[in-house]
Protein backbone atom coordinates (compact mmCIF):
# COMPACT_ATOMS: atom_id res chain seq x y z
CA UNK A 1 0.00 0.00 0.00
CA UNK A 2 1.22 3.47 -0.84
CA UNK A 3 0.81 4.67 2.76
CA UNK A 4 3.25 1.98 3.92
CA UNK A 5 5.74 3.08 1.28
CA UNK A 6 5.56 6.63 2.60
CA UNK A 7 6.24 5.50 6.13
CA UNK A 8 9.20 3.45 4.92
CA UNK A 9 10.70 6.67 3.55
CA UNK A 10 10.86 8.35 6.96
CA UNK A 11 14.42 7.24 7.70
CA UNK A 12 15.62 8.33 4.27
CA UNK A 13 13.90 11.70 4.65
CA UNK A 14 15.45 12.35 8.06
CA UNK A 15 18.91 12.17 6.50
CA UNK A 16 18.39 15.30 4.41
CA UNK A 17 16.81 18.70 4.89
CA UNK A 18 13.07 18.99 4.63
CA UNK A 19 11.41 20.60 1.65
CA UNK A 20 8.89 23.40 1.81
CA UNK A 21 5.62 22.78 0.03
CA UNK A 22 2.72 25.11 -0.65
CA UNK A 23 -0.58 23.25 -0.99
CA UNK A 24 -3.40 24.88 -2.93
CA UNK A 25 -6.77 23.73 -1.63
CA UNK A 26 -7.90 22.50 1.79
CA UNK A 27 -10.08 19.61 0.66
CA UNK A 28 -9.29 16.06 1.67
CA UNK A 29 -6.50 15.73 -0.93
CA UNK A 30 -4.70 18.79 0.40
CA UNK A 31 -5.19 17.82 4.04
CA UNK A 32 -3.99 14.23 3.57
CA UNK A 33 -0.94 15.50 1.69
CA UNK A 34 -0.16 18.00 4.44
CA UNK A 35 -0.60 15.34 7.12
CA UNK A 36 1.82 12.94 5.43
CA UNK A 37 4.39 15.57 4.44
CA UNK A 38 4.56 16.83 8.02
CA UNK A 39 5.09 13.32 9.32
CA UNK A 40 7.95 12.94 6.85
CA UNK A 41 9.65 16.06 8.20
CA UNK A 42 8.69 18.64 5.58
CA UNK A 43 7.34 22.16 6.03
CA UNK A 44 3.88 22.82 4.64
CA UNK A 45 1.50 25.73 4.23
CA UNK A 46 -2.05 25.40 2.91
CA UNK A 47 -3.84 28.10 0.92
CA UNK A 48 -7.63 27.89 0.57
CA UNK A 49 -9.74 30.23 -1.55
CA UNK A 50 -13.02 29.81 0.33
CA UNK A 51 -13.86 30.58 3.94
CA UNK A 52 -14.14 26.90 4.92
CA UNK A 53 -12.04 23.75 4.77
CA UNK A 54 -13.17 20.35 3.58
CA UNK A 55 -13.82 20.96 -0.11
CA UNK A 56 -16.56 18.63 -1.29
CA UNK A 57 -16.82 16.95 2.08
CA UNK A 58 -19.61 18.99 3.65
CA UNK A 59 -21.76 17.75 6.51
CA UNK A 60 -24.59 20.23 7.14
CA UNK A 61 -25.96 20.14 10.69
CA UNK A 62 -29.46 21.39 11.40
CA UNK A 63 -28.49 22.79 14.78
CA UNK A 64 -25.42 23.80 16.75
CA UNK A 65 -25.01 20.63 18.80
CA UNK A 66 -22.73 17.85 17.59
CA UNK A 67 -25.64 15.40 17.82
CA UNK A 68 -28.01 17.59 15.77
CA UNK A 69 -29.56 15.93 12.70
CA UNK A 70 -27.34 16.27 9.66
CA UNK A 71 -27.23 15.74 5.91
CA UNK A 72 -24.27 15.15 3.65
CA UNK A 73 -24.20 17.87 1.01
CA UNK A 74 -21.00 16.34 -0.35
CA UNK A 75 -19.36 12.93 0.04
CA UNK A 76 -21.69 10.56 1.87
CA UNK A 77 -20.50 6.95 1.41
CA UNK A 78 -17.39 4.78 1.30
CA UNK A 79 -17.21 1.56 -0.71
CA UNK A 80 -15.68 -1.18 1.43
CA UNK A 81 -13.06 -1.75 -1.28
CA UNK A 82 -11.69 1.80 -0.95
CA UNK A 83 -8.81 0.90 1.32
CA UNK A 84 -7.04 4.27 1.24
CA UNK A 85 -10.15 6.01 2.56
CA UNK A 86 -10.69 3.38 5.23
CA UNK A 87 -7.02 3.66 6.23
CA UNK A 88 -7.53 7.32 7.14
CA UNK A 89 -10.81 6.57 8.88
CA UNK A 90 -8.80 4.21 11.10
CA UNK A 91 -5.81 6.57 11.30
CA UNK A 92 -8.10 9.34 12.56
CA UNK A 93 -9.66 7.08 15.20
CA UNK A 94 -13.06 6.88 13.53
CA UNK A 95 -13.38 3.16 12.80
CA UNK A 96 -15.99 2.75 15.52
CA UNK A 97 -18.21 5.24 13.65
CA UNK A 98 -18.34 3.15 10.47
CA UNK A 99 -21.73 1.66 9.70
CA UNK A 100 -23.67 0.42 6.71
CA UNK A 101 -24.97 2.89 4.14
CA UNK A 102 -28.22 1.69 2.62
CA UNK A 103 -28.30 2.75 -1.00
CA UNK A 104 -30.86 2.98 -3.78
CA UNK A 105 -32.78 -0.25 -4.58
CA UNK A 106 -31.83 -1.81 -1.22
CA UNK A 107 -35.06 -0.87 0.58
CA UNK A 108 -37.98 -2.74 -0.98
CA UNK A 109 -40.49 -0.47 0.77
CA UNK A 110 -39.08 2.62 -0.92
CA UNK A 111 -40.94 4.11 -3.85
CA UNK A 112 -40.60 4.47 -7.60
CA UNK A 113 -42.39 7.24 -9.47
CA UNK A 114 -42.79 6.35 -13.15
CA UNK A 115 -44.50 9.19 -14.98
CA UNK A 116 -46.86 9.84 -12.08
CA UNK A 117 -47.57 6.23 -11.15
CA UNK A 118 -46.18 5.68 -7.66
CA UNK A 119 -45.52 2.20 -6.29
CA UNK A 120 -43.20 0.39 -3.92
CA UNK A 121 -40.07 -1.26 -5.29
CA UNK A 122 -41.31 -4.68 -4.26
CA UNK A 123 -44.27 -4.19 -6.60
CA UNK A 124 -42.08 -3.14 -9.53
CA UNK A 125 -42.27 -6.36 -11.61
CA UNK A 126 -46.07 -6.13 -11.81
CA UNK A 127 -46.06 -2.40 -12.60
CA UNK A 128 -43.29 -2.68 -15.18
CA UNK A 129 -45.53 -4.73 -17.43
CA UNK A 130 -48.05 -1.89 -17.48
CA UNK A 131 -45.57 0.98 -17.85
CA UNK A 132 -42.98 -0.39 -20.26
CA UNK A 133 -45.30 -1.35 -23.07
CA UNK A 134 -42.55 -1.06 -25.67
CA UNK A 135 -40.51 -3.70 -23.87
CA UNK A 136 -43.23 -6.09 -22.72
CA UNK A 137 -45.23 -6.21 -25.93
CA UNK A 138 -42.20 -7.32 -27.93
CA UNK A 139 -42.85 -11.06 -27.99
CA UNK A 140 -39.57 -11.80 -29.76
CA UNK A 141 -37.99 -11.92 -26.31
CA UNK A 142 -38.63 -14.11 -23.28
CA UNK A 143 -40.45 -12.76 -20.26
CA UNK A 144 -37.31 -12.86 -18.14
CA UNK A 145 -35.39 -10.86 -20.76
CA UNK A 146 -38.10 -8.22 -20.83
CA UNK A 147 -38.25 -8.01 -17.04
CA UNK A 148 -34.47 -7.71 -16.77
CA UNK A 149 -34.45 -4.94 -19.41
CA UNK A 150 -37.16 -3.10 -17.46
CA UNK A 151 -35.08 -3.26 -14.28
CA UNK A 152 -31.97 -2.17 -16.12
CA UNK A 153 -33.81 0.80 -17.61
CA UNK A 154 -35.21 1.81 -14.20
CA UNK A 155 -31.81 1.64 -12.51
CA UNK A 156 -30.13 3.73 -15.21
CA UNK A 157 -33.05 6.21 -15.24
CA UNK A 158 -32.72 6.64 -11.47
CA UNK A 159 -29.00 7.34 -11.34
CA UNK A 160 -27.79 8.64 -14.69
CA UNK A 161 -28.11 12.00 -16.47
CA UNK A 162 -30.50 12.45 -19.38
CA UNK A 163 -28.11 11.75 -22.24
CA UNK A 164 -27.18 8.34 -20.82
CA UNK A 165 -30.82 7.50 -20.19
CA UNK A 166 -31.50 8.15 -23.85
CA UNK A 167 -28.39 6.20 -24.81
CA UNK A 168 -29.61 3.07 -23.02
CA UNK A 169 -33.04 3.36 -24.62
CA UNK A 170 -31.46 3.60 -28.06
CA UNK A 171 -29.14 0.67 -27.34
CA UNK A 172 -32.04 -1.47 -26.12
CA UNK A 173 -34.07 -0.75 -29.22
CA UNK A 174 -31.20 -1.38 -31.61
CA UNK A 175 -29.33 -4.41 -30.24
CA UNK A 176 -29.11 -4.85 -26.45
CA UNK A 177 -32.36 -6.80 -26.17
CA UNK A 178 -30.84 -9.40 -28.50
CA UNK A 179 -27.73 -9.50 -26.31
CA UNK A 180 -29.83 -10.00 -23.15
CA UNK A 181 -31.84 -12.76 -24.80
CA UNK A 182 -28.63 -14.63 -25.53
CA UNK A 183 -27.54 -14.58 -21.87
CA UNK A 184 -28.68 -16.68 -18.92
CA UNK A 185 -30.33 -14.03 -16.74
CA UNK A 186 -31.97 -16.31 -14.18
CA UNK A 187 -29.03 -16.27 -11.69
CA UNK A 188 -29.22 -12.48 -11.41
CA UNK A 189 -32.81 -12.32 -10.15
CA UNK A 190 -33.82 -12.63 -6.51
CA UNK A 191 -35.99 -15.63 -5.69
CA UNK A 192 -39.17 -13.55 -5.79
CA UNK A 193 -38.06 -11.74 -8.99
CA UNK A 194 -38.48 -8.44 -7.12
CA UNK A 195 -34.92 -7.25 -7.80
CA UNK A 196 -31.81 -7.99 -9.85
CA UNK A 197 -28.16 -8.25 -8.89
CA UNK A 198 -26.77 -5.75 -11.37
CA UNK A 199 -23.28 -5.83 -9.81
CA UNK A 200 -22.82 -9.54 -10.49
CA UNK A 201 -24.34 -9.26 -13.95
CA UNK A 202 -22.03 -6.44 -15.04
CA UNK A 203 -18.92 -8.10 -13.61
CA UNK A 204 -19.66 -11.51 -15.11
CA UNK A 205 -20.77 -10.33 -18.54
CA UNK A 206 -18.15 -7.95 -19.95
CA UNK A 207 -19.45 -8.71 -23.43
CA UNK A 208 -22.70 -6.95 -22.59
CA UNK A 209 -20.88 -3.77 -21.61
CA UNK A 210 -18.81 -3.98 -24.76
CA UNK A 211 -22.03 -3.81 -26.79
CA UNK A 212 -23.13 -0.59 -25.05
CA UNK A 213 -22.14 2.89 -26.14
CA UNK A 214 -18.74 3.82 -24.72
CA UNK A 215 -20.19 6.46 -22.40
CA UNK A 216 -22.79 4.05 -21.02
CA UNK A 217 -20.19 1.33 -20.66
CA UNK A 218 -18.01 3.63 -18.55
CA UNK A 219 -20.99 4.82 -16.52
CA UNK A 220 -21.80 1.25 -15.55
CA UNK A 221 -18.68 1.42 -13.35
CA UNK A 222 -20.40 4.12 -11.30
CA UNK A 223 -23.74 2.32 -11.27
CA UNK A 224 -22.16 -0.88 -9.97
CA UNK A 225 -20.55 0.99 -7.08
CA UNK A 226 -23.54 3.22 -6.26
CA UNK A 227 -25.97 0.30 -6.09
CA UNK A 228 -23.60 -1.99 -4.20
CA UNK A 229 -24.58 -3.45 -0.86
CA UNK A 230 -21.13 -2.96 0.68
CA UNK A 231 -21.22 0.82 1.11
CA UNK A 232 -20.27 2.39 4.44
CA UNK A 233 -20.83 5.75 6.13
CA UNK A 234 -19.61 7.55 9.23
CA UNK A 235 -22.23 7.91 11.92
CA UNK A 236 -22.01 11.55 12.91
CA UNK A 237 -21.03 12.76 9.46
CA UNK A 238 -18.16 12.58 6.99
CA UNK A 239 -16.95 15.97 8.20
CA UNK A 240 -15.35 14.10 11.10
CA UNK A 241 -12.53 12.97 8.82
CA UNK A 242 -11.80 16.60 7.95
CA UNK A 243 -12.00 17.71 11.59
CA UNK A 244 -9.62 14.97 12.76
CA UNK A 245 -7.13 15.75 9.99
CA UNK A 246 -7.22 19.41 11.01
CA UNK A 247 -6.47 18.45 14.60
CA UNK A 248 -3.51 16.38 13.41
CA UNK A 249 -1.95 19.03 11.14
CA UNK A 250 0.30 21.74 12.55
CA UNK A 251 0.70 23.59 9.27
CA UNK A 252 -1.02 26.96 8.88
CA UNK A 253 -4.18 26.99 6.78
CA UNK A 254 -4.92 30.37 5.26
CA UNK A 255 -8.50 30.73 4.06
CA UNK A 256 -10.04 33.45 1.88
CA UNK A 257 -6.99 33.51 -0.38
CA UNK A 258 -8.10 33.16 -3.98
CA UNK A 259 -5.42 31.95 -6.41
CA UNK A 260 -5.79 33.84 -9.69
CA UNK A 261 -2.54 33.03 -11.51
CA UNK A 262 0.02 30.22 -11.65
CA UNK A 263 3.35 30.62 -13.47
CA UNK A 264 5.61 27.58 -13.84
CA UNK A 265 9.38 27.90 -14.03
CA UNK A 266 11.96 25.09 -14.11
CA UNK A 267 13.05 25.65 -10.49
CA UNK A 268 10.09 27.33 -8.83
CA UNK A 269 6.42 28.24 -9.22
CA UNK A 270 4.85 31.64 -8.78
CA UNK A 271 1.26 32.05 -7.63
CA UNK A 272 -0.78 35.22 -7.49
CA UNK A 273 -3.33 35.50 -4.69
CA UNK A 274 -6.18 37.90 -4.01
CA UNK A 275 -6.51 38.61 -0.29
CA UNK A 276 -8.69 41.41 1.08
CA UNK A 277 -8.95 42.88 -2.40
CA UNK A 278 -5.19 43.09 -2.95
CA UNK A 279 -3.08 40.95 -5.26
CA UNK A 280 0.10 39.35 -3.97
CA UNK A 281 2.74 37.13 -5.54
CA UNK A 282 4.32 34.14 -3.83
CA UNK A 283 7.42 32.44 -5.16
CA UNK A 284 7.39 28.79 -4.10
CA UNK A 285 9.72 25.83 -4.48
CA UNK A 286 7.19 23.00 -4.51
CA UNK A 287 3.49 23.58 -5.10
CA UNK A 288 0.86 20.85 -4.84
CA UNK A 289 -2.31 22.02 -6.57
CA UNK A 290 -5.50 20.21 -5.52
CA UNK A 291 -7.79 22.84 -7.06
CA UNK A 292 -10.29 21.33 -9.53
CA UNK A 293 -9.40 21.95 -13.17
CA UNK A 294 -12.87 23.46 -13.63
CA UNK A 295 -11.67 26.30 -11.37
CA UNK A 296 -8.05 26.30 -12.45
CA UNK A 297 -8.87 26.95 -16.11
CA UNK A 298 -10.29 30.33 -15.12
CA UNK A 299 -6.85 31.40 -13.82
CA UNK A 300 -3.96 33.03 -15.64
CA UNK A 301 -1.65 30.12 -16.47
CA UNK A 302 1.90 30.43 -17.81
CA UNK A 303 4.76 28.01 -18.37
CA UNK A 304 2.51 24.96 -18.84
CA UNK A 305 3.08 22.69 -21.82
CA UNK A 306 0.31 22.30 -24.38
CA UNK A 307 -0.73 18.82 -23.32
CA UNK A 308 -1.21 19.99 -19.76
CA UNK A 309 -3.22 23.02 -20.81
CA UNK A 310 -5.45 20.78 -22.91
CA UNK A 311 -6.01 18.51 -19.94
CA UNK A 312 -6.96 21.46 -17.73
CA UNK A 313 -9.33 22.81 -20.35
CA UNK A 314 -10.93 19.52 -21.42
CA UNK A 315 -11.48 17.60 -18.16
CA UNK A 316 -15.24 17.42 -17.82
CA UNK A 317 -16.97 18.12 -14.51
CA UNK A 318 -20.49 16.85 -13.99
CA UNK A 319 -22.86 19.22 -12.15
CA UNK A 320 -24.58 17.87 -9.06
CA UNK A 321 -27.18 19.20 -6.65
CA UNK A 322 -28.34 18.09 -3.25
CA UNK A 323 -31.38 19.29 -1.31
CA UNK A 324 -31.94 18.20 2.30
CA UNK A 325 -35.01 18.65 4.49
CA UNK A 326 -34.97 18.73 8.28
CA UNK A 327 -38.32 17.19 9.17
CA UNK A 328 -40.32 17.10 12.38
CA UNK A 329 -40.36 13.32 12.29
CA UNK A 330 -39.19 10.34 10.24
CA UNK A 331 -42.67 9.80 8.76
CA UNK A 332 -41.33 7.39 6.13
CA UNK A 333 -40.63 4.83 8.85
CA UNK A 334 -44.39 4.31 9.23
CA UNK A 335 -44.33 2.98 5.67
CA UNK A 336 -41.61 0.47 6.52
CA UNK A 337 -38.73 2.52 5.06
CA UNK A 338 -35.60 2.18 7.19
CA UNK A 339 -33.06 3.65 4.77
CA UNK A 340 -32.11 3.40 1.14
CA UNK A 341 -33.66 5.65 -1.46
CA UNK A 342 -36.75 6.24 -3.55
CA UNK A 343 -36.83 7.24 -7.20
CA UNK A 344 -38.97 10.37 -6.92
CA UNK A 345 -38.95 11.07 -10.65
CA UNK A 346 -39.08 14.30 -12.63
CA UNK A 347 -36.04 16.52 -12.02
CA UNK A 348 -35.54 15.32 -8.44
CA UNK A 349 -34.40 11.77 -9.17
CA UNK A 350 -33.08 10.13 -5.96
CA UNK A 351 -34.49 10.70 -2.45
CA UNK A 352 -32.41 9.17 0.36
CA UNK A 353 -33.55 8.26 3.86
CA UNK A 354 -31.16 8.13 6.83
CA UNK A 355 -30.13 4.71 8.05
CA UNK A 356 -28.62 6.26 11.20
CA UNK A 357 -30.66 7.40 14.18
CA UNK A 358 -30.89 10.94 15.50
CA UNK A 359 -31.86 11.98 19.02
CA UNK A 360 -35.63 11.49 19.54
CA UNK A 361 -36.54 15.16 20.08
CA UNK A 362 -34.52 16.58 17.19
CA UNK A 363 -36.61 15.32 14.28
CA UNK A 364 -35.00 13.70 11.27
CA UNK A 365 -33.45 14.51 7.90
CA UNK A 366 -34.08 13.28 4.38
CA UNK A 367 -31.81 13.97 1.43
CA UNK A 368 -34.86 14.88 -0.59
CA UNK A 369 -33.04 15.24 -3.91
CA UNK A 370 -29.72 14.12 -5.32
CA UNK A 371 -29.21 14.84 -9.03
CA UNK A 372 -26.40 14.95 -11.54
CA UNK A 373 -26.07 16.14 -15.13
CA UNK A 374 -28.87 18.00 -16.87
CA UNK A 375 -31.25 17.62 -13.91
CA UNK A 376 -28.65 19.26 -11.65
CA UNK A 377 -28.14 22.06 -14.18
CA UNK A 378 -31.85 22.89 -14.17
CA UNK A 379 -32.00 22.93 -10.40
CA UNK A 380 -28.80 24.95 -10.21
CA UNK A 381 -30.41 27.75 -12.20
CA UNK A 382 -33.13 28.13 -9.56
CA UNK A 383 -32.79 30.35 -6.52
CA UNK A 384 -32.35 28.45 -3.29
CA UNK A 385 -35.95 29.03 -2.21
CA UNK A 386 -37.27 28.03 -5.65
CA UNK A 387 -35.16 24.89 -5.54
CA UNK A 388 -36.50 23.92 -2.12
CA UNK A 389 -40.12 24.56 -3.14
CA UNK A 390 -39.68 22.57 -6.34
CA UNK A 391 -38.23 19.57 -4.52
CA UNK A 392 -40.90 19.73 -1.83
CA UNK A 393 -43.59 19.72 -4.50
CA UNK A 394 -42.13 16.80 -6.47
CA UNK A 395 -41.23 14.62 -3.48
CA UNK A 396 -44.58 15.57 -1.93
CA UNK A 397 -46.27 13.51 -4.65
CA UNK A 398 -44.48 10.45 -3.26
CA UNK A 399 -44.69 11.58 0.37
CA UNK A 400 -47.76 13.82 0.90
CA UNK A 401 -46.67 14.20 4.53
CA UNK A 402 -44.15 16.82 3.36
CA UNK A 403 -47.04 19.14 2.56
CA UNK A 404 -48.28 19.04 6.16
CA UNK A 405 -47.92 22.31 8.00
CA UNK A 406 -44.52 22.66 9.69
CA UNK A 407 -43.37 19.18 8.64
CA UNK A 408 -40.33 20.70 6.93
CA UNK A 409 -38.53 22.58 9.67
CA UNK A 410 -35.59 23.76 7.58
CA UNK A 411 -33.97 23.11 4.23
CA UNK A 412 -30.39 23.22 2.95
CA UNK A 413 -29.00 22.71 -0.51
CA UNK A 414 -26.01 23.15 -2.75
CA UNK A 415 -25.61 23.31 -6.51
CA UNK A 416 -22.01 22.17 -6.93
CA UNK A 417 -21.95 23.23 -10.56
CA UNK A 418 -22.44 26.84 -9.48
CA UNK A 419 -20.21 26.68 -6.42
CA UNK A 420 -17.26 29.01 -7.00
CA UNK A 421 -14.65 26.70 -5.50
CA UNK A 422 -15.54 23.54 -7.41
CA UNK A 423 -17.52 24.58 -10.52
CA UNK A 424 -18.85 21.03 -10.72
CA UNK A 425 -19.77 18.04 -8.61
CA UNK A 426 -16.89 15.85 -9.78
CA UNK A 427 -14.77 14.95 -12.76
CA UNK A 428 -16.22 12.13 -14.84
CA UNK A 429 -14.74 9.77 -17.39
CA UNK A 430 -17.91 8.87 -19.26
CA UNK A 431 -19.18 12.19 -20.58
CA UNK A 432 -16.93 12.52 -23.61
CA UNK A 433 -16.06 9.46 -25.64
CA UNK A 434 -12.78 11.09 -26.66
CA UNK A 435 -10.01 9.57 -24.56
CA UNK A 436 -8.62 13.01 -23.72
CA UNK A 437 -11.12 13.72 -20.94
CA UNK A 438 -10.60 10.34 -19.26
CA UNK A 439 -6.82 10.54 -19.05
CA UNK A 440 -6.30 10.96 -15.34
CA UNK A 441 -2.60 10.25 -15.76
CA UNK A 442 -2.29 13.37 -17.87
CA UNK A 443 -4.25 15.33 -15.28
CA UNK A 444 -1.81 14.18 -12.59
CA UNK A 445 1.35 14.80 -14.64
CA UNK A 446 3.58 17.41 -12.98
CA UNK A 447 4.94 20.61 -14.47
CA UNK A 448 8.46 20.97 -13.04
CA UNK A 449 7.96 21.78 -9.33
CA UNK A 450 4.17 22.06 -9.66
CA UNK A 451 2.35 18.82 -8.82
CA UNK A 452 -1.33 17.92 -8.93
CA UNK A 453 -3.76 15.88 -6.85
CA UNK A 454 -7.52 15.49 -6.48
CA UNK A 455 -10.19 13.10 -7.63
CA UNK A 456 -9.71 14.35 -11.20
CA UNK A 457 -6.14 12.99 -11.11
CA UNK A 458 -7.14 9.46 -10.18
CA UNK A 459 -8.71 6.19 -11.24
CA UNK A 460 -11.56 6.96 -8.83
CA UNK A 461 -13.20 10.21 -9.91
CA UNK A 462 -16.01 11.42 -7.63
CA UNK A 463 -14.73 9.40 -4.64
CA UNK A 464 -12.62 10.24 -1.60
CA UNK A 465 -10.47 7.28 -2.57
CA UNK A 466 -9.38 9.11 -5.72
CA UNK A 467 -8.51 12.31 -3.89
CA UNK A 468 -6.51 10.44 -1.26
CA UNK A 469 -4.68 8.13 -3.65
CA UNK A 470 -3.60 11.00 -5.91
CA UNK A 471 -2.45 12.99 -2.86
CA UNK A 472 -0.28 10.08 -1.71
CA UNK A 473 1.20 9.72 -5.19
CA UNK A 474 2.09 13.43 -5.18
CA UNK A 475 3.62 13.17 -1.71
CA UNK A 476 5.76 10.27 -2.87
CA UNK A 477 6.92 12.28 -5.89
CA UNK A 478 7.84 15.28 -3.74
CA UNK A 479 9.65 13.29 -1.07
CA UNK A 480 11.58 11.16 -3.56
CA UNK A 481 12.49 14.10 -5.82
CA UNK A 482 16.28 14.32 -5.63
CA UNK A 483 16.82 16.82 -8.41
CA UNK A 484 17.01 19.76 -6.03
CA UNK A 485 16.53 20.20 -2.30
CA UNK A 486 16.14 23.78 -1.24
CA UNK A 487 16.47 25.91 1.86
CA UNK A 488 13.13 27.62 1.41
CA UNK A 489 12.38 31.16 2.37
CA UNK A 490 8.90 31.72 0.94
CA UNK A 491 7.40 35.13 1.51
CA UNK A 492 4.47 37.07 0.14
CA UNK A 493 6.55 39.47 -1.92
CA UNK A 494 9.87 37.80 -2.62
CA UNK A 495 12.13 34.82 -2.04
CA UNK A 496 15.81 34.89 -1.41
CA UNK A 497 18.03 32.90 -3.76
CA UNK A 498 17.91 29.23 -2.80
CA UNK A 499 21.07 27.34 -1.91
CA UNK A 500 21.44 24.01 -3.64
CA UNK A 501 22.01 21.38 -0.97
CA UNK A 502 21.78 18.27 -3.04
CA UNK A 503 21.83 17.64 -6.80
CA UNK A 504 20.47 14.71 -8.69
Amino acid sequence: MLTSTLLDMCEMTNLKPGKKITILGAGIAGLVAAYELERLGHEVEIIEGSSRVGGRVWTHRFGKDNDAPYAELGAMRIPSSHHHTLHYVEEMGLSDKLCKFMTVFEEQNAFINLEGQIFKMKDAPRIFQQRYQGIFTDTRYSEITRLFAAWLKTIVDTISPGDLREGLQNDLESHLMDELERLDLEPYFSEDKESIDLQSFIKQNPGFRARCSKALDMFFEDIVVETGKDLLQLQGGMQQIIDRLLESIKSPIQCNQKVVAVRVNPDFTEIDIIENGKRYTRKCDYVLCTIPFSVMRKMELAGFDERKLNSIQDTYYCPATKVAFHTQEAFWQKQGIKGGASFSGEGVRQTYYPSVKFTPDSGSVMLASYTIGDDADKMGMMSESQRHDYVKDVVGKVHPELQSENMVVEAASIAWGNYEWSAGGCAVHWEDEAANTSNYLEAARRQHQLLFAGEHCSRYPAWLQGSIESALEAVYDIVSDKRRDYINTNSVTQRQDASVLQAA
